[in-house]
């Protein structure tokens, strides 16, 4: 019992690390603009399939999947943040961009669903097959990079969010955008930094997503419900309550399926998200906007 405890646990951590670097996107562009961007999820496919066919074109190199995909999720973000939110921020009107991600989001579908057709791909990276055993456990090569590089972009994410110029620019505009720019911190320029950060971080999670999914141009949709979940009840716009939140998602899932049923996931995940809504309206880690991102 203890080793199938362990294994499950093993198994948690991976998909909660997997929806910590989805999630941690959308708590980044709340946490400064107060807005959601519905076109997130789009931006994992997108990655996820930059990372298939860069990993295929150049014979398995996963690694140099996982780069393009952060850069093809970067300039998504770019563009969006020109096409979209800059023109719209000023109207006065908060549903404007909102409302302008859900086009962008159906595009985007509606553009890989053309160009890569409805059938499933199957992204089996060289590490899928290597297992580590570790006693009466196991890890896939897969899984472990997926805890590694997880952790190590949340720590470098810590560190440029509190240590560095460009960090603290980001929190101050976050709390205060007028007084932020009467400081001599250029506003736009940061909020644009957000988004191209914010949909790196969803490239690179759906390059991590990828193998463990079956590839579709709706892919980035069946996780998108669960991050939005995970922000909620970790505090929207708190960057650590995300991450706890994420870890615990994941852990109930891979308990939920193991002593219940894989049928039980959803509605335990979603009772989660309810009561945490009934009982503490702010999510685990109380939403302060000083403290935020």
């Amino acid at each position: 019992m203890l080793t199938v405890v362990l294994q499950q646990g093993i198994n948690g951590i991976v998909v909660g690390s997997l929806y910590v670097l989805v999630a941690l996107g959308l708590t980044l562009i709340y946490g400064v603009l107060v807005q959601i961007n519905f076109a997130h999820a789009d931006i994992v496919t997108v990655g996820a399939f930059v990372a298939y066919f860069v990993t295929h074109w150049l014979s398995g190199n996963y690694f140099a999947g996982i780069a393009a995909a952060l850069a093809v999720g970067a300039v998504f973000g770019w563009l969006m943040n020109a096409a979209i939110f800059a023109p719209l921020r000023d109207r006065g009107n908060e549903l404007l961009p909102l409302i302008a991600t859900i086009g962008v989001s159906i595009m985007l579908q509606n553009a890989m669903l053309v160009l890569l057709g409805p059938i499933p791909y199957a992204f089996n990276t060289p590490y899928s097959n290597e297992v580590i055993r570790l006693g009466g456990t196991f890890l896939t090569v897969q899984n472990a990079l997926i805890i590694i590089v997880s952790t190590i972009t949340i720590v470098l994410l810590y560190a440029f969010m509190k240590f560095t110029f460009l960090g603290k620019a980001l929190r101050a505009v976050s709390q205060d955008r007028e007084t932020a720019g009467l400081m001599g911190i250029n506003p736009n320029y940061v909020i644009m930094l957000t988004f191209v950060i914010a949909s790196a971080l969803a490239g690179m999670g759906g390059a991590m997503l990828g193998p463990v999914l079956v590839l579709t141009p709706f892919a980035g949709t069946s996780v998108i419900v669960k991050a939005f979940a995970i922000v909620i009840i970790g505090g929207f716009g708190n960057v650590e309550g995300t991450i706890i939140a994420g870890l615990i998602v994941g852990l109930i899932e891979s308990y939920t399926t193991q002593f219940l049923d894989p049928g039980w996931i959803d509605i335990v995940v979603f009772a989660l998200l309810l009561l945490t809504l009934a009982v503490r309206p702010t999510g685990l880690v109380a939403e302060r906007r000083e403290e935020n991102v």
